[in-house]
């Protein structure tokens, strides 16, 4: 009989990471693969097309969010980020405190007061004079209010992130694979058992008892999902602006909250900020991205890649950098330039965590707010594809997969 895996988990960024060291302590007897990519070098001479979205050393973390499922899943992450990183010895979370900026009365400032509340999260309401008050290097408008929380928030690595999970994963037995999976498909092995197998494009064949899914944007683009299974996801881009800063800004800054401002002054788009990040290259960088009024749908494998190769819309880049300098004041760039990613979106605005057959599960759609929660959804997953069926306490309707109907799959090829 040919070895196999109890169960393979398919996608190395933040969810398929963290799912992975899930299993490994959900069911520790359990032989344990996941497979993916490593990051590229130069994502322009990437030949296998695959990227993921955790290429860089920011994304916000908050329990401050209008809608509770997303607001308790960012709970439990953040609640077992010490864990992950006192386990595997990587640190990728910085407790900065988050802001959110709104204007006053509006619902999505309501909804995220009431769910502080229910969840007993601390937090401090602060006017334009408070604001002023507390980071003298912030602006917000008159008609303004902000929602700060203290602790428990910030911002995190995921690239740190990622490196955490999966060394937890390995010292508890998983094995990883840097290599992108091709197929999916179902087989009968020598004792009649069914199983499925699993062919990447180095050629290796991997057989395992189960298969979970964590492929985020690429999930369509290769042939992972049975015949005629077609996921509802909209893949839209994300372009951010990074603005260095010298070291003496830095300092000013440091106690500067992540923060999201959302509806003010009349502004045409939404955008988050992230406080000086000391990146690899020893630089320190302030980072902007926008909300959804400047997303562009991709439905083709062949422009996502190019998206990421070519680091976003650069038209966007200088617009983003001048939101970023009226809204934190006094800052001197030393130099700036811009990066890009996907994000897959489902029309239930919560991530699909579901079993597509008794053999296959999938964990996709993390609508641009998965880096924070990544750990929960993980483990979520990770407990459904174990038990072949949903187990988990929250309710399973809100994570149900949707398909799209008579829609022909892009080609994957590139």
């Amino acid at each position: 009989m040919v070895d196999t895996f109890d169960l393979c988990i398919i996608g190395a960024g933040l969810i398929g990471s963290a799912a992975a060291r899930h299993a490994t302590l959900i069911a520790p007897h359990f032989k344990i693969c996941l497979v993916g990519p490593k990051e590229p070098k130069d994502r322009s001479e990437c030949q296998h097309g695959i990227f993921g979205a955790h290429y860089d050393e920011g994304r916000i973390t908050r329990l401050l969010d209008p809608d509770p499922i997303w607001a308790e899943l960012a709970k439990r992450s953040v609640e077992r980020y010490n864990e992950v990183e006192v386990r595997s010895g990587v640190n990728f979370f910085k407790n900065v405190g988050f802001m959110t900026v709104c204007r006053k009365c509006d619902v999505y400032l309501d909804k995220t007061k009431d769910n502080a509340h229910k969840m007993e999260v601390p937090v401090q309401i602060l006017g334009k004079n408070e604001v002023a008050e507390k980071f003298s290097f912030l602006s917000i408008q008159d008609d303004s209010e902000a929602v700060f929380q203290m602790k428990g928030c910030g911002h995190v690595s995921p690239r740190s992130q990622i490196i955490a999970q999966q060394t937890a994963a390995q010292q508890q037995g998983c094995q990883v694979i840097d290599d992108v999976v091709d197929q999916v498909t179902e087989t009968t092995q020598s004792d009649a058992s069914k199983c499925l197998k699993v062919t990447t494009s180095k050629g290796q064949v991997i057989f395992a008892k189960k298969v979970l899914l964590a492929t985020g944007a690429f999930t369509g683009f290769r042939d992972l999902l049975p015949p005629g299974k077609v996921l509802d996801t909209t893949l839209l881009t994300q372009t951010v602006a990074f603005a260095e800063i010298s070291d003496n800004d830095a300092e000013r800054l440091k106690d500067m909250p992540s923060a999201v401002w959302k509806y003010t002054n009349g502004d045409k788009y939404d955008c988050y900020i992230l406080p000086p990040i000391k990146y690899p290259d020893g630089k320190y960088y302030l980072k902007i991205g926008h909300g959804d009024d400047l997303e562009i749908e991709l439905k083709t494998a062949a422009e996502v890649a190019e998206w990421f190769k070519t680091g976003g819309d650069k038209s966007v880049y200088q617009p983003l950098l001048d939101k970023l300098f009226k809204l934190v004041k006094g800052v001197t760039p030393v130099s700036t330039h811009g990066d890009c990613c996907v994000t897959t979106h489902t029309p239930t605005h919560h991530p699909y965590c579901d079993m597509i057959t008794p053999l296959l599960g999938i964990t996709v759609g993390g609508n641009g707010y998965a880096a924070k929660s990544a750990d929960e959804i993980g483990r979520m997953g990770a407990r459904m594809i174990i038990a072949g069926k949903w187990d988990h306490d929250l309710p399973q309707q809100r994570f149900k997969a949707k398909f799209k109907m008579n829609k022909n799959i892009p080609d994957a090829r590139l």
